[in-house]
């Protein structure tokens, strides 16, 4: 699954993952969770922590972490 969008709603991130090639012939569908930002960074890696929906938090490095933190940055 890739990222292909990320939307702000007050301090919750709507981020959009898309199916590749191989995971749409099996039925896997676009779908949309939600990551709410904890205030933590981590210490070596340097990114955010972000909860998502199911209270499991991003690890270090994680490629959502990562493309929510670049996002961010953008603006």
């Amino acid at each position: 699954m890739k990222i292909t969008k990320i939307e702000r709603e007050k301090w919750v991130y709507l981020v959009t993952f898309e199916p590749n090639f191989l995971e749409k012939f099996f039925g896997i569908k676009t779908k949309t969770k939600k990551f709410k930002d904890s205030g933590n960074h981590y210490t070596f890696g340097g990114g955010n922590i972000y909860h998502d929906e199911d209270g499991e938090k991003t690890g270090n490095g994680s490629y959502v972490g990562e493309s929510i933190d670049k996002w961010r940055r953008k603006f």
